[in-house]
């Protein structure tokens, strides 16, 4: 029988060039917008009147932009790929670079916060459309859920450490003058990866239930998707903690030279135990690996409490690093596990908004709970949150096999 010229590649060989294929795309998009996020309160503050607060508050309209999108998105662009969602949101990482080389002569409050919801939308957008591809190609190589979405957490992560490391490096060596050339830096490589994502085969028309509010308020009703949902949001405090807050607490308590500490070491033990945490999942499940994340996080925001020392920083970074290698993977691979491909568009809409949801209060809250009482305090609570945290992942097991 004559073949078609469309006949799919047999599903291991496919499986992994199109991962490696979304993975370099994700590779330079975070080695240029996604890097920035560790200057960009810094930056900021270097080229606008605007407070600590109102900087974070940009942060925090990312991730804002985000969480509504998660949703939206599935409910005004019902018939766009998931080819389309990874090209377009891959986009707006780029608009908003440049939007930032041009704040120093733009100088508008309401425009840097119009540019950082607009970059969330399309992260947002980005997300959805390559987490289904993953997670529709690891179906057709044996459900191998963790593994793929390990390894596109690590490539994200390498191009943070790579970016963060270039762009830090250029970030020092500019004056206030000439430090937008930082954003334009950044904007170079997005475009690299803007390029590679128009080379992603076609992904068909979209297999995708209605996202009715009937069905939104289901998936929340189900224990499974809710402690899921609340992990990551509790989890995404530690995020929003780097973003937010730790960044400045380092540099005020041991100087500039130590940025480095949350600018590399967080994305590069991110990069590293990203794929082993979805190995991981893939292998003993969701719970003890969420356990084992979230009591590493508690023992290293204690140690910066318990130890005054650049390297107790360093050690509370990489826990930090290591409670959100096992986190987002873990959360995926609950989706592709427990949704059919229909329903896994807004399952993992409903379960990552919660994720934003933590980050958004982190990164503005953490500064304002800085201002009214010591950032010790601040790091204890967040400890405590963290172990509770370790304590509740173990109730996954009673619902293995609850679908969603």
């Amino acid at each position: 029988m004559k073949q078609c010229h469309d006949t799919p590649s047999p599903a291991p060989a496919r499986f992994t060039r199109d991962l490696y294929l979304l993975s370099a795309v994700f590779f330079f998009v975070f080695a240029g917008a996604g890097a920035q996020q560790a200057y960009l309160v810094p930056y900021l503050r270097q080229v606008t009147p605007w407070s600590r607060v109102e900087c974070s508050i940009v942060i925090g309209s990312v991730y804002l932009g985000m969480l509504m999108f998660r949703v939206l998105a599935l409910r005004w662009f019902p018939g766009w790929s998931d080819r389309r969602f990874t090209i377009i949101g891959s986009f707006a990482y780029l608009g908003f670079t440049l939007a930032m080389a041009a704040i120093p002569w733009v100088g508008s409050y309401a425009f840097a916060v119009g540019a950082a919801f607009t970059w969330g939308a399309g992260a947002a957008m980005m997300w959805l459309g390559t987490s289904m591809q993953i997670l529709h190609l690891s179906d057709q190589a044996g459900g191998r859920h963790g593994t793929g979405m390990g390894i596109l957490y690590t490539s994200t992560h390498a191009g943070w450490l790579t970016g963060a490391l270039c762009l830090g490096i250029l970030y020092r060596s500019l004056d206030t003058e000439h430090v937008f050339l930082l954003y334009l830096a950044a904007a170079g490589s997005t475009a690299l990866g803007n390029a590679l994502v128009l080379l992603l085969p076609a992904t068909g028309s979209p297999l995708r239930s209605p996202p009715t509010l009937k069905t939104f308020l289901e998936i929340c009703r189900k224990q499974r998707a809710l402690i899921a949902g609340v992990l990551q949001f509790l989890s995404a405090l530690a995020y929003g903690l780097i973003l937010g807050t730790f960044t400045y607490y380092v540099e005020k308590t041991y100087g500039a030279d130590w940025i480095w500490i949350t600018v590399s070491l967080y994305p590069a033990t991110r990069m590293v135990l990203s794929f082993g945490g979805g190995v991981l999942t893939d292998r003993f499940g969701q719970a003890p690996v969420l356990f084992g994340g979230f009591l590493a996080g508690a023992i290293g925001l204690l140690a910066t409490v318990c130890i005054h020392s650049p390297l107790s920083a360093a050690f509370t970074t990489l826990s930090l690093g290591l409670l959100n290698s096992t986190v987002p993977v873990s959360a995926s691979a609950i989706v592709g596990k427990a949704a059919d491909r229909a329903r896994r568009p807004l399952v993992y809409s409903v379960v990552f908004a919660w994720r934003d949801l933590g980050i958004i209060s982190a990164a503005v809250g953490s500064n304002l709970l800085g201002k009214s009482i010591r950032m010790n305090t601040v790091f204890v609570i967040f400890a405590g949150v963290f172990t509770a945290c370790a304590f509740l992942a173990v109730l996954l097991h009673r619902y293995e096999q609850q679908r969603l």
